[in-house]
């Protein structure tokens, strides 16, 4: 099967939805940290019979973007694999959406299971606040 074509771009804005992976497993999730505080800067995300897609905040607004590949050309940061970690090896994604949060935006993946993968900033209520990656439960 030849690989799909990187469509680059796909959202940027304080709200959206994502319907491309409803129902499909997840196979990987890779988080790329900033060292010393472990602050998450961009999270990769590949599906069942996809290509990688990654997404992330910024300027209060939420980012969802496909290149097919993860980017490795950060060598100041740290690539760690969090699919086991976390537990979402093979869960079927329910819905993935982007909302404002005061004023900045988070970008939750919600699986069939009822668990939640939030990316989200630490202090909404500051524009721009330093990001954070909490599975809920």
């Amino acid at each position: 099967m030849k690989p799909k074509e990187p469509r680059g771009p796909i959202f940027q804005d304080t709200n959206f939805v994502f319907k491309e992976f409803d129902g499909i497993k997840l196979e990987q999730l890779v988080v790329c940290e900033e060292p010393e505080t472990n602050e998450p800067i961009t999270i990769y995300l590949k599906v069942e019979n996809n290509n990688w897609h990654q997404y992330f905040l910024d300027a209060g607004l939420g980012f969802w973007q496909n290149w097919n590949e993860i980017d490795y050309d950060f060598d100041n940061y740290n690539y760690v694999d969090k699919t086991s970690s976390f537990g979402l090896f093979e869960k079927v994604i329910h819905k993935i959406w982007c909302e404002q949060d005061k004023n900045n935006s988070q970008i939750i993946i919600e699986f069939e299971s009822n668990d939640k993968l939030v990316l989200k900033t630490i202090n909404p209520e500051k524009f721009d606040s330093e990001c954070e990656l909490i599975k809920y439960i």
